[in-house]
């Protein structure tokens, strides 16, 4: 059903006395096939959440009445939530804002695994942030990783007014989540490890350890010295499988490279220690900036689509995976027997009927967030993303099949490299024509052409003969 109703209806809108406020026109909209949270909080409440700092170590939290009802109708849960802060950017930048809910007692919520700790992801990004987020989420579960959350779609209210579509998760940093006793530390790569209490670098990144907590000084330094240890082993050459859970490693590995999350240096990359001693990758999280998006904005499908971005991204142990002969063996086997057929089914039985489910509720939360109608230059709806991730696939089914028929082409710009791959006597395809996803001109130049080593200018008729490097050059600045 559609959320929008085709004509207006006249209204008149009158206070006690009778005085006219509103003579005009209203829409209404409704939403089909998704769960409703509802919370409420008292009076200005939740303005206290909204207003935390980015800086915050302690995030102030506010009680709240919450009840769940399913698209039928019927009450799923209903119970007390602790509303608090979650997320970084997602929160800082955009109205609509992500949160974590705090329950007293673990419950289950629309059918997942009881917990409680929960966490709420905004749509407020770009239309497709979400769907994103689940399709990763719900591959990795089909994969059998045991460290993917469960989710569901939500409409959210909060005290009586709608906030957009969500995803309802499991929160992975709850010791919880994974279970006790199978994790002697969880580890994240986090830009704000220098707010956390416990936190180390490795290869110049932040980590920060989220549990056990209060960890003395010598346990700190005890967990960091097996992560370094193993980090340094595995780029040297050494057996992976003596420090690594290659499964996890190799599934970490898929999903990542299917659906290119560039953000892999930045934020959210997970790890934990577990009880084998082994590391292990994961928990999986945060899609946001995947499937075509990079950073601040959607970039190039020609590049994306033929990305090989393990070879620009650091992403600690994944990017001397990539260049062991013996893991890129094992991850074309697994890809060809595995994954390219879950992929597949997945698009056709899971996403495909999942986003027509999802339209009205969609449109509804674009509408109340000021998104709507999309930009038809960012090529952001659910029908372009499942194009892209369809042709990503089919992209990766030609690589895997014949990697050595590839080159590599590395398009090298002021703010990083993206590297793509190309048929070894190929046309290079189209270049790219902004100097960045966000494609903020005064900051970064304007891109004129590429050039190749010996300074030849390169167009999309280039071919292709071996592995090469095209260089950004830029328009001279205006004083």
């Amino acid at each position: 059903a559609s959320s929008i109703k085709d004509e207006p209806v006249t209204m008149r809108l009158f206070a006690p006395r009778g005085e006219l406020l509103y003579d005009g026109y209203v829409q209404f909209m409704f939403a089909t096939s998704v769960p409703t949270m509802y919370l409420t909080t008292s009076e200005n409440a939740i303005d206290i959440v909204d207003e935390t700092a980015y800086e915050a170590v302690e995030k102030p939290r506010v009680g709240s009445t919450m009840m769940i009802t399913a698209p039928d109708g019927s009450i799923d849960v209903v119970t007390d939530a602790d509303i608090y802060r979650h997320g970084n950017t997602s929160f800082d930048y955009f109205d609509q804002k992500p949160y974590n809910l705090g329950l007293q007692n673990k419950m289950s919520l629309l059918g997942m695994t009881p917990g409680r700790k929960w966490v709420l992801k905004s749509n407020g990004q770009y239309t497709t942030v979400l769907m994103k987020n689940r399709a990763a989420f719900e591959i990795a579960r089909q994969m059998g990783m045991d460290s993917a959350p469960e989710s569901r779609y939500i409409n959210l209210y909060i005290n009586g007014r709608y906030m957009g579509l969500y995803l309802l998760c499991q929160n992975i940093q709850a010791p919880e989540f994974l279970g006790s006793g199978r994790v002697g530390a969880l580890i994240e790569r986090d830009v704000k490890y220098e707010m956390r209490p416990q936190s180390f670098v490795a290869e110049g990144m932040g980590m920060t350890i989220h549990y056990p907590e209060g960890m003395t000084s010598g346990e700190i330094s005890g967990t960091e010295a097996a992560f370094t240890r193993a980090l340094e082993a595995v780029k040297s050459g050494s057996d992976p499988a003596q420090y690594l859970d290659m499964q996890s490693f190799l599934q970490m590995y898929m999903l990542q490279d299917y659906l290119v999350q560039t953000d892999i240096d930045g934020d959210s990359l997970y790890f934990y220690i577990g009880s084998d001693g082994l590391i292990h990758a994961g928990p999986v999280w945060d899609f946001d900036c995947s499937a075509g998006h990079i950073t601040s904005g959607p970039y190039h499908d020609d590049l994306t689509i033929r990305s090989r971005y393990f070879n620009d991204f650091g992403a600690l142990f994944f990017k001397a995976l990539e260049h062991s002969e013996s893991f890129r063996s094992e991850a074309s086997k697994y890809y060809t027997k595995s994954f390219s057929p879950l992929v597949r089914r997945y698009l056709s039985d899971g996403f495909a009927p999942e986003a027509a489910e999802l339209e009205s509720s969609l449109k509804m939360s674009l509408l109340a967030c000021d998104m709507y109608p999309v930009d038809k230059e960012t090529d952001d709806s659910p029908e372009e993303l499942q194009r892209w991730l369809g042709s990503r696939g089919h992209f990766l089914d030609n690589y895997y099949n014949d990697e050595d028929s590839y080159d590599l082409v590395k398009f090298v710009f002021t703010w990083g490299s993206m590297t793509a791959a190309v048929k070894h006597g190929s046309t290079v395809g189209p270049l790219p024509d902004d100097a960045h996803p966000g494609n903020n001109e005064d900051i970064w130049g304007k891109v004129e052409c590429f050039v190749d080593e010996n300074g030849n200018e390169a167009s999309d008729d280039t071919v292709i003969e071996g592995d090469t490097s095209l260089y950004a050059v830029y328009a001279e600045r205006e004083e």
